[in-house]
């Protein structure tokens, strides 16, 4: 199981480290910033790590869930960015997720919340690289078929390069189970986000990312890798900023009972800069 999460490891440090050095060299060529502040603040969204305030609130819908063709999956997500700042270029992030499921079958809905998350971040931002690391924790459900019982502890972790326009770059965490109750499986868990995004003068931001996640534990089917492509614009409101994304989604590789084919995504993200 190690030699496989390392292996990902791998890929994304290979990824990060590729992407980084063709920004790094493009960069070196917008010698003038022509972004208005409202393009830089949906910028500055693409960027989980980025010390500002956001409360972005998103919607993935899935269909064609395996072992059950006819069912379909929305997933409600709330991920609230709050930075402690400490300093002008770091600070500490905290970054809960909620997530809930709503499946719908021959008309019945249920619903399906998984673990409260939480990742936390000691995060820096020196000229256009932001980086940070910090502890992560997943509680344990109260029900059954929502997942783990077990307490996750681990780690969360993620570096992104940001230069004119452009974020590039991925955040993640890892946790491992506490807790003898592995009556639902264990909180075992890993989750990768790469992303690669660009952000017009007037705040148009198109934005390729991938969610990688599973269960190390459970063998390879535990893991799923869905990718989606958006696009949205950033609008500066009386106190704040509000940015809408909506782009289809496909799902790569699958767990025999996980969602396949393509879906879509939405979002809405408010968010506050500290300069407006």
């Amino acid at each position: 199981m190690l030699e496989k999460i390392y292996s990902i490891l791998g890929g994304v440090v290979v990824f990060l480290t590729a992407w980084i050095a063709f920004f790094q060299h493009a960069a070196f060529a917008q010698e003038t910033d022509s972004m208005t502040p409202t393009a830089k603040v949906g910028q500055n969204i693409q960027n989980k790590i980025n010390p500002m305030i956001q409360f972005p609130v998103s919607y993935n819908y899935n269909r064609n869930r395996q072992s059950n063709p006819g069912l379909t999956q929305g997933q409600f997500q709330f991920d609230p960015i709050i930075p402690i700042m400490t300093g002008s270029r770091s600070g500490f992030i905290l970054a809960p997720m909620f997530t809930d499921n709503v499946n719908i079958q021959n008309q019945q809905t249920t619903n399906q919340a998984t673990p409260l998350q939480l990742a936390t971040y000691f995060a820096a931002k020196p000229e256009n690289i932001t980086y940070g690391i910090g502890p992560f924790i997943q509680m344990p459900t109260a029900n059954t078929s929502s997942g783990s019982q077990q307490t996750g502890l681990g780690v969360s972790y993620g570096l992104l390069y940001q230069p004119n326009h452009w974020v590039v770059g991925a955040t993640a965490f890892n946790a491992w189970g506490v807790g003898k109750n592995t009556s639902s499986g264990t909180a075992n868990v890993y989750f990768y986000n790469p992303i690669i995004s660009y952000t017009t003068d007037n705040a148009w931001s198109y934005n390729l990312q991938s969610w990688i996640n599973g269960n190390p534990t459970n063998g390879h089917s535990s893991n799923t890798n869905q990718i989606m492509l958006s696009g949205g614009k950033t609008y500066k409101l009386r106190r704040t900023n509000l940015q809408w994304q909506i782009g289809p989604s496909y799902m790569v590789t699958s767990t025999p009972t996980s969602p396949q084919g393509w879906g879509g995504f939405f979002s809405l993200t408010l968010a506050f800069p500290e300069n407006q």
